[in-house]
């Protein structure tokens, strides 16, 4: 199941940053760069990486408790009503409408 969690996590986690945030990002590692000796840049740039990884790892980690959650919560709605489909229970309120096939205006294609 963890495979298919990180399969999720890497399909869903397409975050791109703005091009206005991106040359800021690269005009402050520039400035990084000319401005510290070698020693110094290379502790920064360290700290920045480990950072990095730490906030993807927190990014992974909430996004397998959001899926562990959603999924406790459907297996309660299932048992809840002696164990009927989640979509029969939502269509008999009229808050969930599902029709079978393709909908319409792509079978007249």
């Amino acid at each position: 199941m963890q495979t298919v969690l990180d399969e999720l996590f890497d399909h869903y986690n397409q975050f791109v940053p703005d091009a206005e945030s991106l040359q800021e990002i690269e005009d402050a590692h520039q400035q990084l760069r000319r401005s510290l000796e070698n020693p110094e840049r290379k502790l920064v740039l360290r700290i920045i990486d480990n950072k990095d990884l730490i906030a993807g790892a927190r990014a992974r980690e909430s996004f397998q408790c959001g899926f562990w959650m959603a999924w406790r919560l459907f297996s309660q709605l299932h048992s809840y009503d002696s164990g009927r489909s989640l979509e029969v229970i939502l269509n008999e309120g009229g808050r969930f409408a599902m029709r079978e096939g393709e909908p319409e205006n792509e079978q007249q294609n």
